[in-house]
């Protein structure tokens, strides 16, 4: 008995050996290549999960999905099976921003540094790598090569740099160097494959701290970059690393839709899309013939593998063509690399002396406890409550506001719901100074009128129903009654002050009324206040104003300051705020860590209502407009019925 169960896990791992050789001589060869890619990283260097149980040394005994070490153990896994000359390693953009990591990027370019350790063979910009502005980004750059001494190529095509402005200038010395440049052709598997990058439209919408820097139109620099290196490079294999996207859409063609759907469909020599941005774990490729697009998730959770083989076509030459392609899980079945662990321990040391300490804090330091996993979706209000909640009390305001897009992350129970300073970061991790550079949001205090809370609250609903739940409002100090029945840029019918404790009572809307209310909000928030007339047509008016209720021209003046009697503006950091709230919560069970509520009150109501005061109430100009229309509209139409009718009777 005792000698039959022996053999057993012998035969277990003769067959994995024997499953191992079988993929490499499948796989490996001059017609083989492999290309294993990730995605928008942000700095996700610890994995999905409570930092405090994740134990990388050991495999099957923590929950958390990711983490970079693990991914390194993966990558050299496959290489060793696969062969290093027939594996490309990519990345699809968004290296940077979304945990404390970030906050030291300019002095240690972490992320680009463990990139380098790693080989990847090409990566690509997104819009994250620009919040710290051009000259952010280029002292990252600098930071590791200094450390490291070499990078990966950073490959990007439809970058351009100012003639005028020198705040890119540091940033511009790095390409004439050669380190940042249009594309990159490398030898793999025997053939030429040629590499570009591209930054999509809607990142560069949504990455405005890279002016000076510019973004053209990706499908006119894929074409661009496509003859180059098809006809001067003579290439085998076309890839391009885009920040662009996908999102699915059982009505559309393909049953998706976005930037790199685009890309195949109107630029022919692309072979392969190396996806980012719309964080998609697609467990396969979108086909569109023989050519792909390819996205791993996000934040290390995924590693993705496309096997390609070359097959000789009389008409056509060699053509590379998908013979398997899978989407790993990296989770706690992998053990991580230890020199990765040991890298990624130092530079949580240099987090805590170089960013953390000088507020009073430390990595791993026990900030709070929860009972549950709390979560951004619409229904679950308690991390944006506490967020908004934070910023209203931090600059003593009336009201306060916010969206979805700047709370990045949810608030994980683990084994046993402790939260660390590091966990409760990823909630507000992103910004830099208005008039600084320092890491964070700064926050903005402005005084706006009733009328106006309502136009702020109209743009973010319209941006939520065509854009996404980045818009989603969240707020603070007030209740929102908004009816999907009505017209865009006119359904909220009630707007009340107060809060669940205290009670609410309405405010006037009408726009000839001067009342005025302070509103706090994060930069990137606030600075959306002078884009509201813009973005609507000019259908809502919108004057961020000081306290005597004078016109604030931009943003910079209305940066709250803790310290009027000192010199310089003395900014408060959206992060900072919210720490400073949760310490303030109950501690019942006085074990010296506060507990996070596990509920709180909705502030946004939707109703859809067709009933004539619920249409119209506080309505303005542009539902009764737009009403008339309709009616006058139907009634042109009644009576073109009935000419017809009368016409095919007569």
């Amino acid at each position: 008995m005792n000698k039959h169960h022996s053999s057993k896990p012998r035969f277990i791992i003769l067959a994995i050996l024997l499953a191992s050789l079988q993929t490499s001589f499948c796989f490996a060869g001059d017609n083989q290549l492999t290309i294993l890619h990730t995605n928008d990283w942000q700095s996700r260097l610890l994995g999905f999960g409570t930092n405090a149980d994740f134990t990388p040394q050991t495999v099957n005994d923590d929950n958390t999905i990711g983490g970079v070490s693990r991914l390194a153990t993966l990558i050299e896994q496959r290489r060793e099976i696969l062969g290093e000359d027939n594996v490309l390693l990519l990345d699809g953009g968004d290296y940077s921003m979304g945990t404390l990591f970030h906050t030291i990027i300019r002095e240690t370019g972490a992320e680009l540094q463990l990139m380098s350790t790693l080989r990847y063979d090409a990566i690509t910009f997104g819009n994250h790598e620009f919040d710290y502005r051009p000259d952010g980004l280029a002292q990252s750059i600098e930071s590791a090569l200094n450390a490291r001494g070499k990078l990966p190529p950073i490959v990007i095509s439809n970058m351009h740099f100012s003639p005028d402005d020198p705040a890119d200038d540091r940033l511009q010395a790095l390409w004439q160097q050669n380190i940042i440049r249009s594309y990159v052709v490398v030898n793999k598997g025997g053939k030429k494959v040629g590499l570009f990058g591209l930054m999509g439209s809607d990142a560069a919408d949504v990455a405005p701290n890279a002016s000076p820097i510019s973004f053209s139109d990706p499908i006119e620099a894929a074409k661009r970059m496509v003859q180059i290196l098809i006809e001067k490079e003579e290439v085998d294999l076309v890839v391009v690393l885009s920040h662009g996207g996908i999102h699915q859409d059982p009505n559309a063609p393909l049953n998706w839709w976005g930037e790199d759907v685009d890309l195949l469909t109107q630029v022919p020599g692309i072979d392969i899309v190396v996806g980012g941005h719309s964080h998609t774990p697609l467990n396969k490729p979108i086909m569109i013939n023989d050519r792909m697009i390819l996205q791993a998730g996000s934040e290390a959770q995924y590693l993705g593998e496309l096997s390609l083989r070359s097959e000789a076509n009389e008409l056509e030459g060699d053509k590379f063509k998908k013979s398997h392609y899978q989407l790993h899980k990296i989770d706690d079945h992998t053990i991580g690399d230890p020199a990765f662990i040991a890298q990624i321990e130092q530079f949580k040391q240099q987090v805590t002396e170089l960013f953390l300490k000088p507020a009073g804090y430390e990595f791993e330091q026990v900030l709070a406890y929860t009972k549950r996993r709390l979560g951004r979706e619409h229904f679950d209000n308690v991390i944006a409550n506490l967020v908004t909640d934070s910023m209203k009390i931090a600059t003593s305001s009336d009201i306060a506001i916010s969206t979805n897009g700047p709370i990045r992350d949810d608030i994980y129970l683990g084994s046993n719901g402790i939260q660390q300073v590091s966990d409760l970061f990823r909630i507000v991790p992103l910004g830099v100074g208005v008039n600084s550079d320092k890491p964070g949001y700064d926050l903005v205090k402005v005084w706006i009128t009733g009328s106006e809370i309502k136009s702020i609250i109209e743009a973010l609903l319209l941006g939520q129903q065509t854009r996404g739940d980045s818009f989603y409002p969240r707020f603070s100090g007030f209740q929102v009654v908004y009816n999907s029945a009505r017209l865009p840029f006119d359904q909220v019918s009630q707007i009340k002050l107060g809060d669940s404790k205290s009670g609410f009572h309405d405010i006037d809307l009408s726009p000839d009324n001067p009342q005025l209310y302070s509103m706090a909000a994060n930069s990137f928030v606030g600075s959306m206040a002078w884009l509201i007339g813009k973005i609507s047509y000019g259908l809502l008016e919108f004057t961020p104003k000081n306290e005597n209720g004078d016109p604030i021209a931009d943003l910079s003046e209305g940066v709250y300051d803790t310290n009027l009697s000192q010199s310089g503006v003395q900014e408060i950091k959206e992060w900072r705020a919210f720490f400073s709230h949760l310490k303030k919560l109950p501690d019942t069970n006085h074990d010296g860590v506060v507990e996070l509520p596990i509920k709180s009150d909705a502030r946004l109501i939707k109703i859809n209502s067709y009933s004539p005061n619920k249409l119209y109430q506080n309505a303005t100009w542009i539902m009764y407009l737009g009403s008339l229309i309709i009616v006058v509209g139907a009634v042109l139409v009644l009576l073109l019925i009935k000419r017809i009718y009368r016409q095919f009777t007569s």
